[in-house]
């Protein structure tokens, strides 16, 4: 059965948005950072259509008055220094009495976000595999589980193509920082992604792989030095891994991020999953 998300149609439970949101307080040290923190995944929550930061700012102006809304939340998500891999750690901490304990598959795949044009990090025509041929996009690797609750997105790490890096030396420079910009197979982010989560105790005996990290050249033996093997049974997990990626880009924006920075990506990225992790814990929609 696949785990059920809540859908909200606008924002009227402030207390239980409140109570979920406080858990990232600690992770800002700049009390203007938790702020536009909050603000922006509540965005994500309520912005009726697109999920740029313009929408984002539009749907937020009952919440927040006297400033450019368009402005700060453009540097807060671009440029303010705080870590997007601290706020996927907590999202993960609020599904743990739900799944920690919960029979599941690793599920690892390709999550392709279409662009327009190349000024955008790691965009290029490139192999989508979900759809089947070559499409101007970014590609993103993500790591879950699937189980009886369906499938839960845990990690996710953007890919830099290799022909992306070494065609566009000077866009790589200005976008991405230096100690990211080192060519690396999809097949490595996800074992690299799969070992973060088992450092945090999330284990599981069996993976399934969309087909390009099953071929690629020793992933299968690493999988089985860390005590995981690949299962056959791939149809059902990455189905629903495919199914709840489209979610994400389709309810909270995902793909609608229009900065072109890694650190901006990631940003996005983690504060979608923490809005995820907010209607993932709601028991009927918001009012």
């Amino acid at each position: 059965m696949q785990r059920e998300y809540a859908t909200i149609s606008h924002d009227s439970d402030h207390r239980r948005f409140a109570d979920y949101i406080s858990q990232y307080d600690d992770l800002f040290a700049r009390v203007d950072q938790r702020e536009w923190f909050r603000l922006y995944v509540r965005g994500l929550l309520i912005a009726p259509e697109r999920k740029n930061v313009e929408a984002i700012a539009a749907a937020l102006t009952r919440f927040k008055s006297g400033v450019n809304l368009g402005q700060a939340l453009q540097h807060f998500v671009t440029d303010s220094p705080w870590d997007h891999k601290g706020v996927l750690v907590r999202y993960r901490e609020t599904l743990l009495s739900d799944l920690r304990e919960a029979p599941a598959t690793w599920v690892v795949h390709d999550g392709v976000l279409l662009k327009k044009g190349r000024n955008s990090v790691g965009t290029q025509r490139q192999l989508a595999r979900s759809i089947g041929r070559k499409v101007n996009c970014q590609v993103a690797v993500v790591v879950g589980l699937a189980g009886d609750f369906g499938y839960v997105p845990l990690a996710v790490r953007l890919y830099l193509p290799s022909y992306w890096l070494r065609e566009f030396p000077e866009l790589a420079a200005r976008t991405v920082p230096e100690s990211w910009r080192a060519p690396t197979p999809k097949a490595a982010i996800a074992l690299s992604l799969l070992d973060e989560l088992r450092e945090e105790g999330w284990n599981a005996p069996a993976a399934a792989a969309d087909e390009g990290y099953v071929t690629a050249d020793g992933f299968a033996e690493a999988l089985a030095e860390r005590g995981v093997r690949l299962t056959e049974s791939t149809a059902e997990p990455l189905a629903a891994a495919g199914e709840r990626f489209e979610w994400l880009k389709a309810r909270l924006g995902l793909d609608h991020f229009e900065g072109r920075t890694w650190a901006g990506w990631h940003h996005h990225a983690a504060m979608v999953f923490a809005a995820a992790g907010f209607l993932s814990g709601e028991p009927e929609p918001w009012a």
